[in-house]
């Protein structure tokens, strides 16, 4: 026969149990893209796409963190910063990225492999960095900011440049 305190704590863990698991898969807030964003019966998009950016490649399952991207215009005039999740692990994606972005005319300034590894391309008017770490479960995070290349700034005319001692 099961004691009240025994009934209690086994169902304090069950209900603990439930709560956790909900908690944890609310942690991930990506969405899977695929080719194309198509409307809904309402007529809303149903799921992001990244066919509108058709200037960089994109790895195969790649889901993009809709909290932590802001883009900016369209196709090939986009800036912003996209942030995705991929299964590969973070090397994979450091050769995945090495190896795709000169096919989609970016040129390579320079790159570094590491930790969380940075890659920096050049394409007409615009800059990429591609960053990109591994995931503690597996899989690697990958943050891609474009940005329009500015000339570097003059100093004002009351500011002068020492070399350091």
């Amino acid at each position: 026969m099961l004691s009240c305190s025994s009934f209690s704590k086994s169902a304090f863990a069950v209900v603990l149990l439930g709560v956790s698991t909900i908690l944890v898969s609310g942690c991930e807030n990506t969405a899977p893209l695929s080719a194309s964003s198509r409307p809904n019966s309402e007529g809303a998009v149903s799921e992001p796409s990244f066919a509108q950016f058709s200037d960089v490649p994109v790895p195969t399952g790649a889901k993009m963190d809709l909290e932590r991207s802001l883009v900016l215009g369209e196709r090939d005039a986009w800036i912003g910063r996209l942030v995705m999740t991929v299964a590969a692990n973070a090397s994979r994606t450091y050769d995945f990225y090495f190896s795709e972005m000169p096919r989609f005319s970016w040129s390579p300034i320079t790159t570094v492999r590491a930790g969380t590894s940075v890659l920096t391309y050049s394409r007409g008017n615009r800059v990429a960095t591609i960053q990109i770490s591994g995931r503690t479960l597996g899989g690697s995070d990958i943050s891609m900011t474009i940005s329009p290349k500015g000339s570097p700034a003059e100093p004002s005319s009351g500011v002068s440049s020492a070399p350091l001692r």
